[in-house]
């Protein structure tokens, strides 16, 4: 394992992340991969909480976790080195440096009211991921159907064409190995992006791919103009260039007002 030490710079682009709560400032992505940190997260068993997991060992961090449920993922991740616990108690997280829970997580959640009564930062899920992805030139592929399939085939190419990509999708992929991995040799982040809680708003990546956008999620946005301004955030913030697919109407109207837009489909 590389020393989170060892890799410091960000893409030129790539402006500070950073997490304010009282009196309590951090630059998250060097905070992530620049530095080695205690970091306790709630809902670990989940495969986007895993996976994040997977990454935050592989950058050199003491990882804990807590869940209701163990996994094959928890149980991998411990032989990894991750510090499991059956039940969400205070004093689990006692030690750690920061607390990142999963969006399955509710806000009364013991360790997340003593993490923010002791002054600890807590962060949600995608801002951890968000963070970690400005350490290199992030990919976020996002859309309600068809994200696990295409980062996973997305990553999977880069990696045959010898680019070492870092990767983060939402299940078990065998081909690539893990549903998460850092490479510390190249410059590529490739990325699940997750619309359901709203939280695409927290990716600045170089490139998107936009593959559907429809009215789902209804227990959390209101409407489809609601969903539509979250995924018109990602765009607006990503720096490069936005594909999309031209056959969903949806996706076409707000895609195609980027200037680096570049489409697919028939």
């Amino acid at each position: 394992m590389k020393p989170a030490s060892e890799e410091c710079s960000a893409p030129a682009d790539s402006a500070p992340q950073e997490f304010r709560s009282g009196a309590v400032s951090l630059d998250l992505q060097r905070f992530f991969t620049c530095e080695q940190h205690r970091i306790h997260l709630v809902g670990v068993a989940g495969s986007g909480m895993s996976g994040l997991a997977g990454l935050l060992i592989e950058l050199g961090h003491v990882v804990s976790g807590s869940d209701k449920v163990t996994s094959t993922e928890t149980e991998r991740l411990q032989r990894l080195g991750l510090r499991f616990h059956e039940q969400h108690r205070p004093e689990h997280a006692d030690t750690a440096d920061l607390v990142v829970f999963s969006s399955a997580i509710k806000g009364d959640n013991p360790i997340l009211v003593g993490g923010r009564d002791s002054g600890k930062p807590v962060l949600r899920r995608a801002e951890a991921l968000a963070a970690i992805m400005r350490a290199k030139r992030g990919i976020v592929i996002a859309g309600m159907h068809g994200k696990t399939t295409t980062s996973a085939m997305t990553a999977h190419v880069l990696r045959e064409g010898g680019l070492h990509p870092s990767h983060y999708v939402g299940a078990e992929i065998p081909i690539l190995g893990n549903n998460a991995h850092w490479d510390w040799r190249g410059e590529y982040f490739v990325a699940e992006g997750d619309e359901s809680d709203g939280t695409l708003r927290c990716f600045h990546p170089e490139h998107s791919l936009i593959l559907n956008i429809e009215e789902e999620h209804l227990d959390f946005y209101p409407d489809l103009v609601a969903i539509e301004k979250v995924f018109a955030q990602l765009i607006d913030q990503t720096t490069g260039t936005v594909f999309y697919n031209t056959d969903d109407p949806n996706a076409a109207r707000l895609c195609a007002k980027h200037e680096r837009a570049v489409s697919y489909g028939f």
